[in-house]
């Protein structure tokens, strides 16, 4: 998980910088401003952000004392996430695995985040956003729509991969998106390797431009976990639906409609679900309401006239089916 605290309001540029200025720019404001040597990189939508580092990015404290497992915790755990996208189609898998039937081990004490780390992660975040909300493409220019910023210790061969959605991290910043909600649209890697030790350039990173598909199957992976394993409103038993109301909710917050199907793959349960893409119109706990239009009886007795309102059959509520199993 991120380690930033941000809020509040970005400074405003009086004239809009182009993306080249913008990229120029904020490498200037890292070096002067918080003598961050970082290298960036545009490929496509996508504006990159490389800083090898010499201290360390985590260190190990004693965990303090643990407040009480509320009452509705998750009865899950995740064992196994993934998805992928491929021929329009997102697929996701997962394996969950009963709580009761699971113990974690407390050895008193858990790894974290070193102080550095965390304040020259929120560096690189305060110069992305004093620059690049108010940058515009220009001419041949492609504007910025995703960041990823990857800060590596090159002593150790340890390193952090952020990845969000400039537009995201816009609503965050002016308080138009809750910290929960963003968190769970922020992707979060560590990793490490032996091709990173020394690596002052980069070179062992393979740059891309980030899809759109391609982050919303991390996203949702994201959302899984989250709800399954630190959410405060846990799923039920039936956690399949629960899955696909995840799906739902997370492709209509970007208003993407560029797939046809959605196929879950329950693994321990062995079942198997395909839904269409109008389908999911009745899942997601932002599902459009249906209509509940009046139909207004007007009656005139004396010359007087009198209002009878009714709903029509046709549009009474209905509740939504659960997934189908294929």
């Amino acid at each position: 998980m991120a380690a930033f605290v941000l809020s509040g309001c970005s400074q405003k540029i009086e004239h809009p910088l182009t993306v080249t200025e913008a990229q120029k720019k904020f490498e200037d404001k890292c070096l002067k401003d918080f003598n961050l040597h970082v290298r960036t990189r545009q490929v496509g939508h996508s504006f990159w952000v490389y800083l090898p580092v010499k201290e360390p990015i985590f260190d190990y404290e004693v965990q303090k004392n643990k407040a009480p497992e509320p009452k509705n915790s998750s009865k899950f755990a995740v064992n196994f996430a993934d998805g992928t996208f491929h021929n329009d189609i997102f697929s996701f898998e997962y394996d969950m695995i009963n709580k009761k039937k699971s113990k974690e081990e407390d050895y008193g004490f858990a790894s974290s985040y070193t102080d550095s780390y965390s304040k020259t992660q929120n560096n690189i975040f305060t110069a992305i956003s004093d620059v690049f909300f108010n940058a515009k493409a220009k001419g041949d220019e492609q504007d910025i729509k995703f960041c990823v910023v990857i800060i590596t210790d090159i002593k150790k061969g340890i390193e952090t991969k952020s990845t969000f959605y400039l537009q995201d991290f816009m609503h965050y910043m002016t308080g138009a998106l809750p910290y929960e909600e963003y968190m769970k649209r922020f992707l979060a890697d560590q990793k490490g390797s032996l091709s990173m030790i020394g690596d002052e350039t980069g070179s062992h990173i393979k740059y891309s431009d980030i899809t759109m598909e391609d982050f919303l199957t991390k996203q949702i992976i994201n959302r899984i976990r989250f709800k399954f394993t630190r959410s405060d409103f846990p799923p039920g038993a039936d956690y399949d639906t629960a899955i696909i109301d995840l799906v739902a909710d997370a492709l209509r917050y970007y208003h993407f409609e560029n797939f046809t199907n959605v196929r879950l793959n329950n693994l321990r349960l062995d079942k198997k679900y395909l839904f269409d893409r109008t389908q999911l119109a009745n899942f997601g706990e932002e599902k459009p309401q249906k209509s509940q239009g009046r139909l207004i009886r007007i009656r005139f007795d004396n010359g007087k006239a009198t209002f009878n309102e009714e709903i029509p059959s046709d549009q009474q509520p209905s509740t939504s089916d659960g997934p189908t199993n294929q």
